[in-house]
């Protein structure tokens, strides 16, 4: 309730009373304001003032005494001039958070000012570099993509400094929810995510903020993973058996090139024998050099000779050779030596049939400059792979791609090259395809070994019913 009015003021000793401790009004939200008896506005109304605590307020003095806010309160009443007054100051504080707001919205100094930087020397950067276009593409789809590229985020205007650990796990419950109607942990996204922010992050430190500290992320939980899918040996060799059947049985032959040529074709339908022959050359190359889905667009047949090599009895045996003359991140470019015989074989039908220089297959698709893996020619790849596993009733977890006959490749070989188990085997096998030891401990000899494992003892509980029946 109010009080009364202090004697002092009464009198009219007291020139200014305190909102809150004299007039006893509770809902008064700062301590210091006061209303006054202001003489040289010639009026009997009261005035209300409020000086903001030095580190709430924004205005700037330039190093000159901070002065009050005031105003009229329209009332010579000291209860109304108060309750006037606090009206009037929650105003006044509203205001200058809104001011706030706009100065840590500054977009001068927000991610999109230093994506407007960045960006454009990515472009440069990338345009002639392989694999170019699509990191262009993916990252402006970092920035931009549905509702939950960066720039879409109301604390992208923000200034850089203000961003705080809240936005950031905002953000993340963000993908969170996203992921739970693809059905992903987005853990790969939130990575990818993170990695374009602190991209945006040093470019501001660069030009504007050396000063900005590291940000806190919050912690990437990764859901757990499927074991990757290969085929058998047996579906491998059924799909070979049938590629060669729809290529009108010439696939494995060394046809010359204009027998090639002369092989139905039908550019409205994908399924024709020519394109199965190109198709086969694939899969030979897939299973013989391990090559990565990415790689396939981009193969081009003067990477591929044949060269030689000395046998334990000193004799010269030759062989087929791949140059990898454009490899993924900053893997030394290398020759990649097959590990089956019959390589050899497959590699002269295949120079029978090809030009001396040029793309390995569906050379009718074009390869855009510095990206030939944005043409369709992986597409197709993948098109024939399902259709023909379609056909053959052969059923995986998921649907497989030309990712899984990389894989198929990998584990049927040392599946049936025990020798390579010995770890620096495996180490030089590993890096013959283009990969690395740890990634194939973790995607190949787990899955392998429990296969293994379950095959033994399938074959010793036979062995002892055997035993058990005589």
């Amino acid at each position: 309730m109010p009080k009364n009015l202090p004697e002092k003021w009464i009198q009219g000793e007291a020139k200014s009373l305190n909102v809150y401790s004299d007039l006893g009004l509770k809902d008064c939200p700062v301590p210091y304001l006061t209303i006054y008896k202001n003489k040289a506005a010639k009026t009997k109304n009261l005035f209300c003032r409020w000086l903001p605590p030095e580190e709430e307020d924004i205005r700037d003095f330039k190093g000159k005494k901070r002065t009050p806010y005031y105003q009229s309160t329209g009332f010579d009443d000291p209860f109304l001039a108060g309750k006037e007054a606090i009206n009037w100051v929650k105003e006044i504080r509203n205001g200058i958070e809104e001011e706030k707001r706009k100065k840590r919205f500054n977009a001068s100094h927000s991610l999109h000012h230093y994506w407007s930087e960045y960006f454009p020397k990515l472009q440069r950067e990338c345009e002639t570099k392989r694999g170019g276009t699509k990191k262009i593409n993916d990252t402006r789809l970092k920035w931009e993509g549905g509702n939950y590229g960066l720039s879409l985020q109301d604390w992208s205007k923000k200034r850089i400094d203000d961003i705080d650990y809240k936005d950031l796990t905002d953000y993340w419950e963000l993908l969170d929810e996203r992921g739970k109607i693809i059905n992903s942990d987005m853990a790969e996204t939130k990575r990818q995510q993170k990695t374009l922010l602190n991209k945006l992050f040093e470019e501001a430190r660069r030009s504007d903020f050396p000063s900005l500290p590291e940000f806190y992320f919050p912690k990437i939980i990764s859901g757990s993973k499927d074991s990757v899918d290969w085929l058998t040996k047996n579906e491998w060799h059924k799909l070979i058996s049938y590629v060669i059947e729809k290529s009108s049985n010439v696939a494995d032959k060394g046809i010359s090139r204009d027998q090639y040529l002369n092989l139905k074709w039908n550019k409205n339908n994908r399924k024709n024998p020519r394109n199965y022959v190109d198709f086969y050359d694939a899969l030979m190359t897939q299973w013989f050099f391990y090559t990565r889905a990415e790689d396939m667009p981009r193969l081009r047949i003067e990477w591929f000779r044949e060269g030689s090599y000395e046998t334990k009895t000193g004799q010269k045996e030759p062989q087929a050779i791949l140059y990898m003359g454009e490899v993924k991140g900053h893997r030394p470019k290398d020759d990649s030596f097959s590990y089956r015989r019959n390589s050899l074989k497959w590699f002269r039908n295949f120079q029978k049939r090809k030009e001396k220089r040029g793309w390995c297959w569906f050379d009718f698709y074009d390869r855009p400059p510095n990206n030939p893996a944005d043409s369709q020619v992986l597409e197709t790849l993948n098109f024939l792979l399902q259709e023909s596993l379609k056909d053959l009733r052969v059923k995986k977890k998921k649907r497989m791609t030309w990712t899984n006959i990389r894989h198929t490749a990998f584990a049927l070989t040392v599946d049936e090259l025990p020798e390579l188990r010995q770890r620096d085997s495996l180490n030089d096998f590993a890096s013959n395809g283009f990969t690395t030891l740890k990634m194939f401990d973790s995607t190949y000899l787990k899955k392998l070994d429990v296969e293994r494992r379950a095959r033994e003892s399938r074959q010793k509980l036979a062995r002892k019913r055997s035993v058990v029946k005589k």
